[in-house]
């Protein structure tokens, strides 16, 4: 699709080997509990992919070459090289899998998109501190408008009181009580 539409990639450097073809990205955790969503996460397609010639590195400075005004966050924890992206000027965020507006490891809240603030796909999490410390990151900016990679976009004051407390109580709410990648 890149080739066909002539459309650059850019990931951080981290993320990098997941989409030059050198590394599959970390087993799934079906173990963290949560619903069917968790149980076949085996199923789902984990890379590598490789795009080289196509996909280029961001930028050190945190600037997006083709979105002038928009910065890039760098917010590991679902991946090493995830990154979210934000607009000053609005304040919108595009989270990605930093959080979600869906408990994704259940196919209930899936199929009914009833928007609520989740932290990361449990099952596809492999940094739990850099989670929390991300979704720290992304609350201090302060957004008024977040579309994540799983669920509804939302906006409005509720949603920064949302963001905030899962920020303030992201252990307890977010971080898996067992499983692979669950340390501490």
């Amino acid at each position: 699709m890149t080739r066909t539409w002539q459309i650059p990639v850019y990931a951080h450097r981290e993320e990098m080997p997941y989409v030059t073809g050198e590394r599959s990205y970390p087993p799934p955790d079906p173990s963290v509990g949560g619903g069917m969503m968790a149980r076949m996460a085996g199923l789902y397609p984990r890379g590598p992919i490789d795009i080289t010639g196509r996909v280029q590195p961001l930028p050190a400075d945190g600037s997006i070459p083709v979105l002038p005004g928009w910065r890039w966050i760098h917010t590991p924890g679902h991946t090493q090289g995830h990154v979210s992206l934000f607009r000053p000027l609005d304040r919108v965020l595009i989270a990605g899998d930093a959080f979600c507006t869906t408990k994704q490891e259940s196919f209930f809240a899936v199929a009914s998109q009833r928007p609520e603030l989740h932290g990361p796909p449990a099952y596809f999490t492999t940094d739990w501190d850099a989670a929390r410390n991300s979704v720290h990151s992304l609350a201090a900016l302060l957004p008024a408008f977040v579309a994540p990679g799983h669920g509804q976009p939302m906006a409005g004051d509720g949603t920064l009181r949302a963001l905030q407390q899962l920020a303030m109580r992201f252990d307890a709410v977010a971080r898996p009580e067992q499983g692979r990648y669950v340390t501490g």
